[in-house]
């Protein structure tokens, strides 16, 4: 049994955390193009329309993969994409997902309908917290050639998903299979595989260290980090090993300045003592100052942020030679409460597992260690060592949401601010 440590009680809306990601090119996000928190283990979302949409292959709609491609940026930077080329004649609106065919075939069977009316409600969430309408994440051209941020290699099913003017499904559609394949790995992102000590200071000065293992996720693009938040330095009165086999969570490579960069992320859905939990890798903050957010005094101490697909940290190879490397936090503006326009300037101070039950943020261990970090890298390992444990299972329809989303290349600097909340940490052990 994993030992909790009580945080907080989830608040009622979300505030708005507008965020710079340490200077760097932001890559794909993995499986969420919003930022919403929309984490498994809650209801399905719903969605669908009227009871009486029938699902329907459209034998004139056409979708193809053409394969992976560099695209150059505004910025300059040069990405992998994904291109697609569509036709929906005659569609009002019509989406583009993705989606696994093991993961489509456990979760739905032939039952295409309610993967479409999932995928409904998660456009539904998405428009109602941003205030805008369905419609507004769909497409309309007959005809058409999609570029999105890199997919993981292997098999796919693609979809694309009739709407109606109103933003419901249609139950049309048109499907395909493919597959993508991997890059070849490039020097500078296998400098980061291998067996590591990272470490650094907690709160109370303490020195805190974890023996990682870094092993390939996706050539030049990302990698599995085991045993975090276990070793020796975990104090049993303040916390518990995590097991490092089933907690791994993934950093993301920078081609353009070698760097690898930490994000917050969706780790798994699992059940204890019949309670359902939601498990994520957060960052922290710590707010020290006078600050005041509409006649509120804002406590100083530390606060986490439980949203996705935020930089947390940056990781930074300081001597190839000796093989050490430096993270440090990367900037963020936490707006401290729903009304708050302002926000709070400040860096990430710290990173760790979370779990969220729905009604309450825990976390695992009070000591962990506070940036900067340093690396020292121990062993190295082959670049195509094998994963430990990477298949996770999805124990409801919601935590779907994690393998089925792409991110237009056109559409993703569009939206500059991102939904984030941050929370005042009680440090009550459970």
């Amino acid at each position: 049994m994993k030992t909790i440590v009580r945080i907080c009680a989830m608040a009622a809306a979300a505030a708005l955390c507008l965020i710079t990601a340490c200077d760097r090119h932001q890559p794909y996000r993995p499986n969420n193009p919003s930022g919403t928190v929309n984490p498994g283990g809650g209801n399905n979302p719903g969605g669908g329309g009227s009871t009486t949409v029938k699902a329907k292959l459209m034998t004139n709609w056409t979708i193809q993969y053409k394969g992976r491609e560099d695209y150059t940026e505004d910025n300059g930077y040069i990405s992998r994409v994904e291109h697609f080329h569509v036709e929906a004649p005659g569609a009002a609106y019509y989406l583009v997902r993705t989606i696994n065919p093991d993961v489509f075939q456990n979760n739905y069977g032939t039952d295409v309908l309610q993967f479409f009316k999932d995928e409904q409600g998660y456009l539904e969430q998405d428009a109602n917290n941003y205030n805008e309408n369905v419609t507004d994440y769909l497409y309309t051209s007959d005809k058409t050639e999609l570029l999105f941020d890199r997919i993981r290699h292997g098999s796919w099913k693609a979809f694309v998903i009739g709407f109606d003017a109103s933003g419901k499904i249609t139950g049309e559609y048109a499907t395909c299979n493919f597959t993508s394949r991997e890059d070849t790995p490039t020097a500078a992102f296998n400098r980061w595989l291998g067996k590591w000590m990272i470490s650094g200071q907690d709160p109370d000065g303490k020195l805190v260290s974890y023996n990682i293992e870094i092993v390939s996720s996706e050539a030049n693009f990302a990698y599995f980090v085991y045993d975090w938040e276990t070793g020796e330095s975990i104090d049993s009165n303040d916390g518990t090993q995590m097991n490092g086999s089933e907690d791994w969570f993934e950093t993301f490579f920078e081609p353009s300045n070698g760097n690898m960069y930490f994000m917050s992320q969706y780790i798994q859905s699992y059940k204890e003592d019949n309670v359902n939990y939601d498990q994520f890798f957060f960052g922290n903050i710590v707010v020290n100052g006078h600050i005041v957010v509409d006649g509120q005094l804002i406590k100083n101490g530390e606060y986490i942020i439980p949203e996705e697909n935020l930089d947390i940290a940056a990781a930074q190879m300081t001597d190839l030679e000796n093989r050490l490397a430096t993270v440090n936090g990367c900037a963020v503006t936490a707006y401290m409460t729903d009304t708050d326009q302002v926000g709070y300037d400040t860096e990430f101070t710290s990173m760790q597992y979370f779990a969220d039950n729905g009604d309450e943020i825990l976390k695992f261990n009070l000591n962990v260690p506070q940036f900067p970090l340093t690396m020292a890298k121990t062993a190295d390992s082959a670049p195509h060592a094998a994963a430990r444990a990477i298949a996770r299972t999805p124990v409801t329809k919601q935590a779907l949401r994690h393998h089925t989303q792409l991110r237009d290349v056109e559409r993703k600097d569009a939206r500059k601010t991102q939904h984030a909340v941050a929370r005042m940490a009680a440090g009550t052990v459970k």
